[in-house]
C-alpha cells in the first residue's frame, strides 16, 4: 500500500513538472513562415489565417476570444519586445505541416531573448496581453488581467429649488470612470442641457430657467469604453420663487416743530455808530417745515463805550421764511434805551442769513439784522436803528 502510494506521488510530482514545456528553439514549426515578421504582417494574419486562428483559439479553450482578436488587431498598438528566457506563456499556437496545434503553459528557455511583437485585446472587462515572437508568428496569450468597470455615483443638489437657484450635479464619488455625459430633459422628454464630466472635473452647476420637473441620467465611461451598468439618474423639480412682499415703508419719524436757539455777535448803535457786542436767546415754531418758522427771541447788548453809553435789552417776534440754505426774516421787536436822552419802544426787524451747516435738527447759520424804530413818533430813525451781524444756532 505504501509503494502505491509513493508511486501515485511520484507520478503526480512528474506530471507537475512536465505541465509546465520548455521551448529552446522557435521557427521550426512557425505558425507564419517568415524569418522576419512586420507588425503590418499581424493584421494579414488575421485576415488570411482567420479560420486557422480560430482552430487554435478553440484548441486553446479561447474560441469566446477569437472574434475580438481578429477585429482588434487591425487598430492595436503594437509594440517591439525582447521574450527573455524564463518568460512564461499560457498558450502558443504552432503549425506543424498544416496542422494548427497548442502548447499550454509555455517557458521560453532559449540561451537569450528573442524579439516579439506585443499587444493586448480587451473583452468583457479582461485585458489579454498576447505576445507573436518574430521568427515564427505564433500568437501567444501571455497574460489576462481584470479590468475593474466604472461604478456611477451621481449626487443632485438640492432635488427641488426654486427658480434661479443653482442646481449642483456631483459626480465625485464615482470609480474607474474616464468620462461621463450628463443629460438634462424636461418633462416632455426634450434635452435642455447636455455636458461632460471627467475625474479632473467631476461636478457642475446648471441653471434652469422654468417651473417643473427635470430628469437628470447620466452615462459614465471607463477604460477600453466599458460603460457603467448601475443606475445613474435623478430628479429634480423646479418651483416658482414665493412673492416678494415690498420692503414696509421707513418709518415716519415726526419732528417736533418746537426748537431753541440762541444767537450772538457784533453790532453798530446810531449816533456816532459805536460799536456793540449782543446776545439773544429764544424758540423757534416750525410752521411750514424748511420753509415758514416763528421765531421768539430775548436778549440784550452791550455798548463798546461807558458813559453816556449803557446796557440794554432787546426782544424778536419774527417770521422767517426758507430759501433753500437761505432765508429772510421779518417781524416787530422791542429796545431799551442805550443812552441817556433815547427812549425805549417798538422796532421794524428785518434779517437776512444763510445756512453754514446742518446736523439732524441742529442748523448753524450767519445773519445780519436792521432794527429800525416804529410807531413812537419821538424816536428818530437817525439815533434809534441798529445794525447786528451774528451767528444763529438752532437746536
Amino acid at each position: 500500500m505504501k509503494k502505491v502510494i509513493f508511486l501515485v506521488l511520484v507520478f503526480c510530482f512528474v506530471f507537475a513538472v512536465t505541465a509546465e514545456e520548455k521551448v529552446t528553439q522557435l521557427g521550426q514549426h512557425p505558425f507564419y513562415k517568415s524569418r522576419d515578421l512586420k507588425p503590418a504582417d499581424l493584421k494579414i494574419i488575421a485576415v488570411d489565417k482567420a479560420g486557422e486562428v480560430k482552430q487554435g483559439f478553440e484548441q486553446a479553450g479561447s474560441g469566446d476570444l477569437v472574434f475580438a482578436f481578429l477585429e482588434q488587431i487591425q487598430k492595436a498598438d503594437i509594440q517591439t519586445i525582447d521574450l527573455a528566457p524564463g518568460d512564461t506563456l499560457q498558450w502558443m499556437l504552432f503549425k506543424r505541416g498544416k496542422k494548427v496545434l497548442v502548447k499550454n503553459d509555455v517557458i521560453w528557455s532559449g540561451k537569450k531573448p528573442i524579439t516579439a511583437y506585443n499587444f493586448s485585446i480587451f473583452r468583457d472587462g479582461k485585458l489579454y496581453e498576447f505576445i507573436v515572437p518574430k521568427i515564427c508568428g505564433n500568437i501567444s496569450l501571455k497574460s489576462v488581467k481584470e479590468i475593474p468597470g466604472p461604478v456611477c455615483a451621481l449626487k443632485v443638489e438640492p432635488a427641488e429649488a426654486v427658480l434661479g437657484t443653482p442646481i449642483k450635479i456631483d459626480m465625485c464619488g464615482s470609480q474607474n470612470a474616464v468620462k461621463t455625459v450628463v443629460t438634462v430633459t424636461d418633462a416632455a422628454g426634450a434635452v435642455v442641457k447636455t455636458f461632460e464630466l471627467t475625474p479632473e472635473n467631476c461636478s457642475s452647476e446648471i441653471n434652469l430657467d422654468k417651473v417643473g420637473e427635470y430628469a437628470i441620467a447620466a452615462v459614465m465611461e471607463g477604460q477600453y469604453a466599458m460603460k457603467a451598468t448601475n443606475p445613474c439618474d435623478a430628479t429634480i423639480k423646479m418651483l416658482e420663487p414665493a412673492p416678494v412682499a415690498p420692503p414696509p415703508p421707513p418709518p415716519v419719524v415726526k419732528k417736533s416743530p418746537l426748537h431753541f436757539l440762541i444767537s450772538g455777535g457784533p453790532g453798530l448803535l446810531k449816533g456816532t455808530y459805536t460799536g456793540m457786542v449782543w446776545a439773544r436767546a429764544g424758540v423757534l415754531f416750525n410752521l411750514s417745515e424748511d420753509k415758514l418758522d416763528a421765531i421768539f427771541t430775548v436778549g440784550g447788548g452791550i455798548p463798546v463805550k461807558g458813559d453816556p453809553w449803557k446796557s440794554f435789552f432787546m426782544a424778536n417776534a419774527l417770521l422767517n421764511v426758507h430759501a433753500g440754505p437761505a432765508y429772510v426774516a421779518g417781524g416787530l421787536g422791542f429796545s431799551t434805551k442805550e443812552r441817556e436822552g433815547r427812549k425805549d419802544g417798538i422796532d421794524l426787524v428785518g434779517e437776512v442769513g444763510i445756512n453754514l451747516f446742518r446736523s439732524n435738527d441742529s442748523v448753524g447759520s450767519l445773519l445780519g439784522e436792521l432794527r429800525a424804530p416804529v410807531i413812537t413818533s419821538d424816536r428818530k430813525f437817525e439815533d434809534h436803528h441798529k445794525l447786528l451781524l451774528g451767528f444763529r444756532y438752532i437746536f
